[in-house]
């Protein structure tokens, strides 16, 4: 079984979060919160800035919150009111803390709140894809789904914590 699981994370985007490039910000009932600021490079992998490819990675031009929950399978960043994107939750697989980063493995899946209240789910083709060609097991496709479909009624109905929780903890480190 351990031979299978190194075969699938090589074969997986693991995402890095990197402490050392964030503020942890506190924890809560919902989970760790870190924030970061303007010229936060937000990258995939083991990218290094600068890069030109902005899917690898990118620096952020605004203060922005964000949310690991211990035993979650999503994500959140969030990037203030009045940013065209509001809410960015990327489905992942439960989180595993390490010294100064946290890795987990990026399942595609993304729900997305634009600032003028509607929600979506994203890069659908690309879990199809992947779920396929990177041999997902069954119940990362199974669970992945699920959470999609449960965070994405959760940020609709305004429940926590994708309301009042993550304002505070943006306004907070924002400085608003």
């Amino acid at each position: 079984q351990l031979h299978e699981t190194l075969n699938l994370f090589q074969r997986c985007r693991v995402e890095r979060d990197l402490w050392s490039e964030r503020v942890v910000l506190g924890t809560d009932e919902h989970g760790i919160w870190f924030g970061g600021g303007v010229d936060t490079f937000a990258k995939k992998g083991d990218v290094d800035p600068p890069t030109d490819d902005h899917e690898r990675g990118f620096f952020i031009d605004h203060p922005f919150v964000g949310l690991v929950v211990p035993d979650g399978w999503w994500t959140l960043t969030f990037n203030g009111p009045e940013h065209v994107v509001t809410h960015y939750v990327d489905i992942v697989t439960p989180p595993d803390f390490l010294v100064d980063e946290v890795r987990y493995i990026d399942l595609d899946l993304d729900i997305v709140r634009r600032s003028d209240g509607t929600v979506y789910v994203d890069d659908e083709d690309e879990f199809l894809e992947h779920s396929t060609t990177l041999a997902y097991p069954p119940v990362w496709i199974d669970r992945a789904r699920s959470e999609a479909a449960r965070i994405f009624l959760a940020i609709e109905r305004g429940d926590e914590p994708f309301s009042s929780a993550c304002l505070d903890w943006w306004r907070r480190h924002a400085g608003h």
